[in-house]
């Protein structure tokens, strides 16, 4: 571990970013930074730095530079290039075409240089560069620093802005040089292990997979442990820590950074602030956990133990750590495409009805609260379609109480109506049959539960006469939509229509089953559109709607009460995190 010396040089036992500087493939997948695209990066990560601040950083060995590319070459540091890809920027050439001469140093072995300069000063050229290269891996220590950051003293004298900062001491000065050992080991195994962070992506940059594949196996993590004197045991402690100092910056908190871990590597690129500096921590600490796991692989370190899940460890925020499923970090944000009601309804009247009805109520479209099933007919077997929509899908135990859920549950809301498996005989046969198809898959993933919490997930009603035409609306408003949508209307008049139905109406009353408004037209020339019919009574649905608005005594459509329950309850469902009690 590096520790601060009176001489102002960091500690010897280091690994050296000149040596790092000279292997081959390195700053191939993320390029080198120069201080001014270093400071472009810090302001992402919200730290405002000037190059004027990232001078004085420097002279308090708080952010020394990666490398610098000086102009007197040094034969005995000389390295020659090797096979790799091609170079991704000029600062990446430069570095290639200094090190194979020997003009690369390593400013962390050095006292401080006064007169290295930062700025282009009228002296030079045009073509003057600083020679400073910077690693993304050097960006962590900022967190660290803020408070230096913060407290800084900007002066203007003859036109030119110095900067002060406060005294850090020696125990920050020592942290930022195990920053620095973080970032040097970090950005030699980078091109090793960086490019699979993403568990479903390889993300190579600048050579094919052919290449990459090559230099994967010949990577020796064994010498490359010995060449920078960075051992398994150092990587797992340096990774560690930084996935504790992420958990300590980063503004998500768990369930969203949980979320934030499982999307692609691109979309990271798309945080920003203390969210983004958390995540760049996260994937150095992934890049140091494989290269232990790498050599524990080849038995040259000890495996490292695996947490228990309800401890606060820190690699619960590695990358690669998958505790949940996604559908159970969507479900513990309220997120879940998984409909919290599936709201089943028999006829196409009803189908059309129930999103214009929603929407009148305020309800938003939303099929992840509540999703519309076109059943057809109460004749269809509704218990198979209960164990695919309402079934509770189990992860696993939590205690021994409790069963936790890999999705949010789904309550079937089924309004038919009263004749066939829904008549007033079997219709409570019917939901015992849903709710016992129900145990059955529950069964089948070695769960069971109470009978009282199953029953939450099945809600049956039916319309309060035969069908949902006669339930909603009277002979008069149903007489004027079929005249309306019927060029004939079979020879009859208004009052004859009127009659028909109302006929059928009390035939219904009296107990005869299966009474639908199809048998008015049943032996006309030509059958009404049942969706034509609806889209000419929802203008009448709508205004029974608006009068409940002004009048609080007037009655409400059944559908209208169904369909805001849905709602309802979706909208609850949807903030609750629900586990199911275990029973033997």
């Amino acid at each position: 571990m590096a520790r601060f010396r009176s001489d102002n040089v960091v500690g010897a036992n280091s690994p050296s970013s000149l040596a790092v500087a000279s292997m081959p493939w390195v700053f191939t997948q993320r390029p080198p930074l120069s201080p001014e695209k270093f400071i472009s990066e810090a302001k992402r990560r919200g730290f405002d730095l000037t190059i004027q601040t990232v001078r004085e950083l420097y002279r308090h060995r708080l952010l020394i530079p990666f490398v610098w590319v000086q102009n007197e070459p040094d034969p005995s540091l000389a390295v020659p290039n090797g096979d790799e890809p091609r170079s991704n920027g000029t600062l990446l050439t430069e570095l290639r075409l200094a090190r194979e001469v020997g003009r690369a140093r390593d400013l962390a072995a050095m006292p401080f240089r006064p007169h290295l300069p930062f700025v282009r000063q009228a002296r030079f050229g045009r073509r003057w560069w600083d020679g400073l290269i910077y690693s993304w891996h050097q960006l962590h220590v900022l967190s660290s620093i803020a408070w230096v950051l913060e407290g800084r003293r900007e002066t203007w004298r003859d036109g030119k802005c110095r900067v002060q900062l406060p005294d850090p001491g020696p125990y920050l000065i020592e942290e930022a040089a195990e920053f620095r050992r973080i970032a040097i080991a970090a950005t030699a195994l980078e091109a090793r292990y960086g490019p699979t962070l993403d568990p479903d992506f390889v993300h190579l940059s600048n050579t094919t997979f052919k290449q990459w594949s090559a230099y994967r196996a010949s990577f020796d993590p064994a010498a490359v442990s010995d060449t920078l004197g960075y051992s398994a045991g150092q990587a797992a402690e340096d990774a560690e820590s930084l996935l504790s100092s992420a958990v300590r910056i980063d503004p998500l908190g768990g369930s969203w950074g949980k979320l934030a871990r499982r999307a692609p590597r691109k979309a990271w690129e798309q945080l920003k602030g203390p969210a983004l500096a958390a995540m760049d921590m996260r994937q150095t600490a992934e890049i140091l956990l494989r290269f232990h796991e790498n050599l524990a692989d080849r038995a040259l370190a000890q495996q490292l133990p695996k947490p228990s899940p309800m401890s606060a460890h820190p690699s619960h925020e590695r990358l690669s750590r998958r505790d949940s499923s996604l559908d159970q970090d969507l479900m513990s944000l309220g997120l879940s495409p998984h409909p919290r009601v599936v709201l089943a309804v028999e006829g196409e009247s009803e189908q059309l009805h129930v999103p214009k009805i929603a929407a009148e109520l305020g309800y938003r479209a939303a099929p992840e609260l509540v999703r519309v099933l076109h059943l057809g007919g109460t004749t269809k077997d509704l218990q198979k379609v209960a164990a695919l929509a309402a079934a509770p899908l189990i992860a696993g135990r939590k205690t021994d109480n409790h069963w936790d859920l890999l999705k949010p549950p789904t309550c079937l809301m089924v309004a038919v109506d009263p004749e066939g498996k829904f008549a007033a005989d079997k219709w409570e046969r019917t939901r015992d049959g849903i709710l016992d198809e129900i145990r059955q898959v529950l069964r089948a993933q070695g769960a069971k539960t109470t009978d009282e919490e199953l029953s939450m997930l099945v809600d049956i009603h039916r319309w309060s006469a035969s069908c949902y035409e006669f339930a909603h609306f009277t002979d008069e408003e149903l007489a004027d939509a079929i005249i309306a949508i019927h060029e004939t209307v079979n020879g009859l008049s208004r009052v004859d229509l009127i009659g028909a139905l109302a006929a059928l109406r009390a035939r219904a009353r009296t107990g005869h089953r299966n009474v639908d408004i199809k048998n008015v037209w049943w032996d006309w020339s030509y059958e009404p559109s049942k969706v034509a019919l609806a889209d000419q009574l929802w203008p009448v649905l709508k205004q029974k709607i608006d009068r409940c608005r002004e009048d609080d005594g007037a009655p409400i459509p059944e559908i209208v009460r169904v369909v805001e329950k849905a709602y309802r309850t979706a909208l609850h469902w949807r903030d609750v995190s629900f586990v199911l009690t275990a029973i033997d």
